[in-house]
């Protein structure tokens, strides 16, 4: 008992730790409040019942007069209840059920903590430690519904998302988003009251000199996405969700619409810049509601398709604004990624203008960001979008070719580490087109195409010293074998397979880069019987040589193998 009181004291902020601007000695103390947690932990499985004993000692007698309390041990009586969830540890958060000792302790405390008023001092420590509680105590209010609405107004008001301090408020923002995910149903009586009063922190914060939103954009997408939550997890109608998933929408379509024509006839570059950040929010905020739903089926359940499409058809003409292109594209296609989950082939129709759009004047970032795209495309409608792939499958291949054949300065790391990922974004392509049985799609681009891609993997797996690409570009042609080798495949392609393929597997191997332990190499009898009588005689390799390696190449072991691949 004297040790778990000695710590309980030692976690107390001192008069000196500066909440508003945090150095070094204020990162120390945090870090030494670490290991008293831990301590703590150990203390409390030695004897659980005595911490839950002396912690509830300690926060009661503190919360009956907190009023009259120093801050620091205000707050370190309401951070001993929060740490007492992972000293005393219960499956998902069952800290309410079970042994009844301990759950009447903890719901005691709660709902002291609640209804004492605490939330109302005026400390910043004190506030947030109230807030991280209630959230990580949330189990609470499913045993003590009455508590929901104090505690929402606690969110809602000055102690909470309009708190004097921005870092209460940025907290807030996000903790207010578990609060009511986690609180499910038990939102239904109060969700059209909170929509109303988040109205105004909902706005899109216009890039004018002098305006100062209460949340920065980043907080508003807990807002928007909490806002959301709200309106699919309620009890109204399908038509009574449209309804307010609209009126949440609009606002943001029409702001979108006058931005977009501002930012056209902008002349100053820090200007264009303000306003392509403040549409790459808009479309950031849409695409952050759609977080509510799963898939498809619960999009048209709740009635919200035709909205989502109307974002989308608002959000795609960004894509031709020829100023700040890479902001708004960013913006652009992460609404469309979204968009595939939520609407799934209601969202075809608008690909094919929007990857034409994005693949105009695009550089290695641009490229390397859209290829995701057409790989979550391919890899979910697979044979649905077999005629876009066939129409833009070499209009991309040439963008990215021409952005890798651009020279770059021989010591400029950036510009060799972005063509890097590029390649590797190439490369997942194949994999993805060639895996989701696509494989048509490269062989219909003529014979003069499909050896340039046949190519490019190949120097992929032997040349580029990067493990990644090089295991992506084997998958890739082991892919193709699998499904061209037959009498079925490409003409010519068995003997690319001889004359390019098969020496690929072994020269690749001598790389120093190149992790043989990782390679998994399997050959079957007919390669075998091809190195043996063909390719291997045709480098004046000694018969006995041959000989000895075909037998290793049955029964590898990496360092025998490098060895003989050496010779």
């Amino acid at each position: 008992q004297a040790i778990m009181l000695a710590v309980m004291k030692k976690l107390t902020y001192d008069e000196e730790y500066n909440f508003e601007n945090e150095g070094e000695d204020e990162a120390m103390f945090v870090e030494y409040r670490k290991q008293l947690k831990l301590l703590l932990d150990r203390l409390a499985q030695v004897s659980p019942e005595l911490l839950l004993a002396s912690v509830r000692r300690v926060f009661n007698t503190t919360l009956q007069n907190w009023q009259t309390t120093r801050f620091m041990e205000v707050e370190v009586a309401i951070r001993l209840l929060y740490m007492l969830a992972e000293a005393l540890p219960v499956s998902h958060g069952a800290h309410f059920s079970g042994d009844v000792t301990k759950a009447t302790a903890l719901q005691d405390m709660m709902r002291m903590l609640v209804t004492s008023g605490v939330s109302a001092y005026q400390h910043t420590s004190v506030t947030l430690e109230f807030f991280e509680t209630v959230v990580r105590y949330e189990k609470f209010f499913a045993v003590e519904p009455q508590h929901i609405p104090t505690v929402l107004m606690a969110f809602l008001d000055h102690r909470g998302l309009r708190h004097t301090s921005p870092k209460v408020r940025s907290r807030t923002a996000y903790l207010f988003s578990r609060f009511v995910k986690s609180l499910n149903k038990q939102m239904n009586p109060f969700i059209e009251d909170v929509l109303n009063r988040i109205q105004d922190l909902l706005e899109l914060s216009p890039p004018e000199n002098g305006y100062q939103a209460l949340l920065s954009s980043d907080d508003q997408l807990f807002i928007y996405e909490t806002a959301g939550v709200l309106i699919v997890n309620s009890e109204y109608s399908a038509e009574r969700k449209q309804v307010l998933m609209r009126n949440l929408l609009t606002p943001l379509m029409e702001k979108f619409k006058v931005l977009l024509e501002k930012l056209m006839m902008a002349q100053d570059d820090d200007r264009q810049m303000a306003l392509a950040d403040c549409l790459n929010h808009a479309v950031g905020f849409a695409s952050r509601t759609s977080k509510a739903f799963s898939n498809k089926q619960t999009v048209k359940q709740c009635g919200c398709s035709e909205v989502y499409l109307d974002c989308l058809q608002t959000f795609l003409p960004a894509l031709s604004c020829p100023l700040q292109k890479e902001v708004l594209r960013s913006g652009v296609r992460t609404f469309l990624h979204r968009m595939i989950i939520c609407l799934e082939e209601e969202v075809l129709p608008f690909i094919p203008s929007a990857s034409e759009h994005m693949l105009k004047d695009c550089e290695a970032k641009d490229l390397q960001e859209f290829i995701p795209l057409i790989n979550q495309i391919t890899a979910k409608f697979k044979t649905q979008v077999s005629p876009f792939l066939q129409q833009m499958f070499m209009p991309l291949l040439q963008a990215i070719f021409e952005v890798l054949l651009l020279p770059a300065e021989e010591n400029d790391q950036s510009a060799a580490l972005e063509k890097q990922m590029l390649r590797r974004s190439y490369f997942a392509f194949l994999q993805t087109v060639t895996g989701s049985g696509m494989s048509e799609v490269i062989a219909n681009q003529g014979a003069e195409n499909v050896e340039r891609v046949l190519f490019t993997v190949i120097q992929g797996a032997v040349d580029y010293p990067d493990p990644i690409a090089q295991k992506t570009c084997f998958i890739i042609l082991s892919k193709l074998v699998e499904l061209w080798g037959g009498k079925d495949g490409p003409v010519g392609f068995a003997d690319f397979v001889y004359k390019h393929i098969v020496p690929a597997c072994f020269l690749a191997p001598l790389k120093q880069t190149f992790d043989l332990a990782d390679a998994q190499t399997v050959l079957g009898p007919e390669c075998i019987q091809y190195l043996q009588q063909e390719y291997l005689p045709s480098l004046q390799v000694a018969p006995e040589i041959i000989q000895e390696f075909c037998q290793a190449l049955q029964q590898p072991d990496a360092k025998v193998f490098k060895n003989y691949l050496k010779v």
